[in-house]
């Protein structure tokens, strides 16, 4: 009985030990993966991108179920894209990271970072980040966060203007006013919802459209796009006191130091002296 009872103890023993050993290994890999990660990161800040990058991929392919990996997806990525202009590699790996994690606290951004890539890739580009965009946009799981929400329907509105589908544009704009009243963004939905109507050369729409804005931010700052274009299009048309009018809100809302009040003030000088050469005749 003493016999068996050593032995098993033995094998308890030897059970422990080898199951220490995995977790001390476990914890030194741990520890491998955070310190390429860490080195990864510190080159990049040192502005050695191309040793950062091949640091995070190492790292990847090291430890590809350690929790790092989909960060440095991102990471790579991020600086395929903006610091090495290495479009097809930023793909590469923001699909990586899009497929492989689809809960990580990095899908979304990863997923605006592919349609900001692919947005700069023509027409066919732009239908492909819209697809990205609209996707992101019925989203649940990782949801939205209200900013990347807006963000996300100005990007939509934006890339379908490039590609002249007017009414899709003003549809996303108008659902970004409706939902979000309140956003910081909502004038430039109404900016761009007007420009749409420019564009198309309805310039009635439009201008409905701009005084709607410029009225309801109380001739403010918000709504300095809509109020320059209004001036634009009244200038355009020949309806010169009104476009001095409206520049005239314009300098209100600016001081005297910004380059815009200059511009408007510079208008209004040669608008007025456009006035004056038509009633002389």
């Amino acid at each position: 009985m003493r016999r068996k009872l050593s032995i098993l103890n033995k094998k308890l023993v030897e059970w422990t030990i080898c199951f220490l050993l995995v977790l001390l290994l476990i914890s030194c890999q741990q520890d491998e993966a955070q310190r390429m990660f860490d080195n990864g990161m510190s080159l990049w800040k040192e502005q050695k991108y191309d040793e950062s990058v091949q640091n995070l991929i190492a790292l990847t392919k090291a430890f590809p179920n350690h929790h790092l990996v989909d960060d440095s997806l991102f990471w790579i990525a991020n600086i395929y894209e903006h610091y090495l202009k290495n479009p097809e590699e930023a793909i590469r790996f923001y699909r990586s990271l899009n497929s492989k994690f689809e809960n990580s606290d990095y899908n979304v951004r990863s997923m605006m970072g592919l349609s900001r890539v692919r947005s700069q890739q023509g027409d066919e580009g732009k239908r492909r980040a819209i697809r990205i965009l609209l996707k992101l946009q019925k989203q649940t799981e990782p949801q939205l966060s209200d900013k990347q929400w807006e963000n996300n329907q100005i990007t939509l509105a934006e890339l379908f203007l490039d590609l002249k589908n007017y009414e899709q544009a003003r549809a996303e704009l108008k659902r970004l006013i409706y939902e979000k009243p309140n956003s910081e963004l909502t004038p430039s939905a109404y900016f761009q919802i007007g420009l749409s109507y420019q564009m198309q050369g309805d310039l009635d729409l439009a201008k409905i459209t701009f005084i709607e804005a410029d009225k309801k931010y109380g001739h403010q700052k918000e709504s300095l796009s809509s109020a320059l274009s209004l001036a634009s299009i009244y200038e355009e048309t020949g309806q010169l006191n009104e476009a001095i009018a409206v520049y005239n809100t314009i300098l209100k809302r600016l001081k005297k130091q910004e380059v815009i009040y200059q511009l408007a003030s510079n208008r209004i000088q040669k608008l007025k002296l456009r006035v004056k050469k038509t009633k002389t005749g």
